[in-house]
């Protein structure tokens, strides 16, 4: 086939399923959303500079090309070789993101959803590739397939691979251990390279032993089982530390207890978004969402400073939070002089909620 006829229904093939794992996996981030910025610049990572970086290092490594079997030599790079370069390429942006943008890296959710994104883009880019390899060489029918495979069964692969070692990084960013905030990232990527390992090698395999390939199946099922627990206990966690670090903000006047009781629940969240949207239009449809991720990002600020120690970076994002919440309440209430917090404005920008000492 000519190459001008197969780039794109190889490309639509590998981008389309991509973009629905993409939208899910940002859905499952419910009471704060990452960047989208940020998003891309993950995505895009995966998707070039971490392919690049695989495929040099992979080339310059090739263990099938110092003259052992044609087998043992494609088991080796399959299964040793590229597993430990695709995912050290890919935690980069991780690591890079974990660095840089430290107030963006809230806890295991987050490292979830920035290694699922890098993921995605990698694994789009992988299989357009191979993609459009096979339908110059091979039929439609091994095409189909092979799409199906890597698209559908196995579309979530690179994507589970890289959350667990974003999940490892989220846990360690909330952790005082010294320790913890080494060894932890390295049992993640290792983990990453285990279940990599475990797909390619029976992958490779599967020409050879008919099971094979069902071993890969159920190594991904299982991940990804593990991924589901730790997802769910995620959400758990962090509508647990939504309602035990914003009720002090209640008592000082930063949020009422009517925000309160709805900023701890997704579903009303949702609700109160679009009661907003219906009755008074976008605007206060963006103050209501906005106030709902300034709140979020206090209580996971509030969190990270029990967590890590108070220090003066940690104090001052805090109290600005606090100030932009009260200073968002005097633009969706202009005619209440003292606001829903109790306090009038000029108290509110002086103070944020807080007391001259600082304290509550």
């Amino acid at each position: 086939m000519d190459l001008s006829t197969v780039v794109l229904p190889s490309v639509v093939a590998a981008v389309v399923p991509t973009v629905i794992y993409a939208i899910v996996v940002w859905w499952l981030d419910r009471y704060e959303k990452e960047p989208l910025w940020l998003l891309s610049v993950a995505f895009i990572w995966g998707a070039v500079p971490a392919v690049v970086i695989s495929f040099v290092l992979e080339s310059s490594l090739g263990i099938s090309e110092m003259g052992l079997s044609e087998l043992l030599g494609n088991l080796l790079d399959a299964s040793v070789v590229a597993p430990i370069i695709e995912e050290s390429a890919k935690a980069l942006a991780l690591l890079g993101i974990y660095i840089v943008v430290r107030h963006e890296f809230d806890g295991v959710l987050d490292g979830i959803v920035y290694g699922a994104l890098i993921g995605f883009g990698f694994g789009m880019t992988e299989n357009a590739l191979y993609f459009m390899s096979n339908a110059m060489e091979g039929s439609p029918i091994e095409w189909n397939f092979l799409v199906f495979m890597r698209s559908i069964v196995f579309g979530l692969n690179h994507a589970f691979y890289t959350s667990l070692t974003g999940a490892a990084l989220g846990y360690a960013r909330l952790s005082r251990k010294r320790w913890e905030r080494w060894l932890v990232p390295l049992i993640g990527l290792s983990a990453a390279v285990f279940f990599h390992t475990v797909h390619n090698l029976f992958a490779t395999l599967a020409e050879y032993v008919c099971f094979s390939l069902g071993v890969s199946v159920l190594s991904q099922m299982g991940g990804l089982l593990i991924l589901l627990v730790i997802l769910i206990l995620a959400w758990g966690e962090e509508k647990e530390q939504i309602e035990k670090q914003l009720t002090e903000e209640v008592t000082g006047g930063v949020i009422t207890k009517k925000e309160y009781a709805i900023i701890g629940s997704y579903r009303r969240r949702v609700a109160a978004w679009w009661k907003a949207l219906s009755d008074s239009g976008w605007r206060a449809a963006r103050q209501q969402g906005r106030l709902f991720k300034l709140a979020t990002e206090l209580a996971f600020a509030k969190r990270r400073q029990q967590k890590r120690g108070a220090d003066r970076k940690s104090d001052a994002r805090i109290g600005k939070l606090r100030i932009e919440i009260e200073q968002l309440h005097v633009e969706m209430y202009p005619d209440d002089v003292r606001g829903p917090g109790g306090k009038t404005e000029d108290e509110g920008r002086r103070t944020g909620g807080r007391t001259k000492d600082g304290g509550r």
